[in-house]
């Protein structure tokens, strides 16, 4: 819960207080920034330019969100613009609509979870996380990586439920193409799972 009394004091200017607000949620902020570039300076600058833009923005924190979905917002944001200047960011698939009307394609393929099992290195993981589109690949890292529920990925991405569920479901799709497409053909379906039931690339 954040503190009211520090909170009016970072939107009134004071860096300490500001600083105090967001220490406690700096590390999940590196992750996330980690996930989408895989790459330590690229993943820093990003976290930087996020920290300026909360800076900047704290003002308009009205508290309709938890400050950590707020902060998470703002470095996904950060991350994604980043990707896209760099052209690592694949055009995004819209199937949303279906997901709105309450169709879910079934789901045959391997979890990613599962694919990580038989991956031949991480590295091949994180390429085919980063092949995914920029919706899909912000649920993936929210529910695999950082093990988010439902509800609180379509909070933090604006997106409903059954799109979260839609985006999560044809990123593991992906993924599992990916990995067979990349010469990891032994890709099968198994009953093991990963530590915790999420995947750690």
């Amino acid at each position: 819960m954040t503190d009211e009394f520090t909170l009016r004091r970072a939107q009134k200017g004071d860096t300490q207080a500001f600083e105090m607000l967001v220490t406690p949620h700096e590390q999940m902020l590196w992750r996330v920034c980690w996930h989408y570039t895989h790459h330590q300076e690229d993943a820093a600058d990003c976290l930087q330019e996020a920290m300026l833009k909360a800076w900047r923005a704290i003002k308009t924190y009205r508290g309709e969100c938890s400050l950590s979905t707020w902060l998470y917002r703002i470095a996904a944001t950060v991350c994604l613009d980043f990707l896209r200047k760099q052209k690592r960011l694949p055009v995004t698939e819209s199937a949303d609509e279906m997901a709105e009307s309450g169709l879910h394609p079934a789901d045959a393929s391997p979890t990613p979870d599962e694919a990580a099992l038989h991956a031949e290195s991480s590295d091949q993981l994180r390429a085919a996380i980063d092949s995914l589109p920029g919706d899909m690949r912000t649920a993936l890292v929210l529910y695999a990586l950082q093990g988010q529920p439902y509800e609180a990925i379509a909070e933090i991405t604006g997106a409903s439920i059954g799109t979260v569920k839609s985006r999560i479901n044809r990123a593991r799709q992906k993924i599992a193409a990916y990995l067979a497409d990349s010469g990891n053909n032994s890709v099968q379906t198994t009953s093991k799972s990963v530590k915790g039931g999420r995947l750690h690339a």
